[in-house]
């Protein structure tokens, strides 16, 4: 297991990260809620060239974005938290008993590779990924650090209320940089996720729409003996629309 220094990694903060192309810390509320849709309820081409009665030739284009993302994780056969026990049992993610692999990250998983894993295993809009790096939690707490942290997560809550988003399902992933011991990390970015959603309940999100999953280190980029500034791009939380 791995010895080193059980908190650090996930202490200063779980922030959202946006990909290329996908925005800034500055979006406003529209803006993101364009981003969660995602490709639900986008109209097809087609159908919608007929509905204005114009006939076009084929044009080539260039390839479709993948319209679904599997995304998986590692959780030992100790117990899962009890919100993915019951997204299993929704059948809005699948457990699977296997053996855990190595990570080929610069984290760790918190199951050693060779040994008895569960593995959760869920879909997802790759278009609908938002993130944030701003979202500051108390050291080793799940307490927000400040009130620029709330805020934050108020705006997704004003985001989320939007009508058009009502039917639509969000997991909402902690993520850790790679110091620390791995089990520690995802206990901690799971509690965090679970923080969040306990929030974004509180201000009117049906929590029943949102799932906290805590990936810990896993998809960690840099090492733990990296700098500051590279180490705190990988303490995030990622959400996307779940694809069902």
């Amino acid at each position: 297991m791995n010895t080193r220094d059980p908190l650090p990694a996930l202490l200063i903060a779980v922030s959202f990260l946006i990909a290329p192309g996908q925005g800034t810390a500055q979006d406003s509320t529209e803006e993101l809620i364009e981003k969660l849709r995602g490709q639900a309820g986008r109209e097809k081409p087609e159908e919608g060239l007929k509905t204005r009665g114009l006939v076009t030739r084929s044009v080539s284009a260039a390839p479709a974005a993948p319209s679904t993302e599997t995304r998986s994780l590692y959780f030992s056969t100790r117990g899962l938290p009890a919100a993915i026990q019951i997204a299993a049992d929704e059948d809005t993610v699948k457990l699977t008993k296997t053996t855990a692999k190595a990570s080929d990250g610069a984290g760790d998983y918190s199951v050693k590779a060779g040994e008895e894993a569960i593995e959760v295993k869920y879909s997802v809009d790759p278009e609908s990924k938002v993130t944030r790096d701003n979202i500051l939690f108390r050291r080793g707490s799940t307490e927000f650090a400040d009130e620029a942290s709330f805020q934050v997560v108020s705006q997704l809550a004003d985001a989320l209320r939007d009508p058009s988003l009502a039917d639509l399902k969000y997991v909402i992933e902690g993520h850790a940089s790679a110091e620390g011991s791995a089990y520690a990390n995802q206990v901690l970015s799971q509690q965090r996720a679970e923080r969040i959603v306990n929030v974004l309940s509180s201000l009117g999100v049906n929590a029943s729409r949102l799932l906290p999953l805590g990936f810990g280190e896993t998809q960690a980029r840099f090492p733990a003996h990296s700098e500051e500034f590279m180490l705190k791009q990988d303490r995030r939380v990622v959400i996307f629309r779940l694809d069902e």
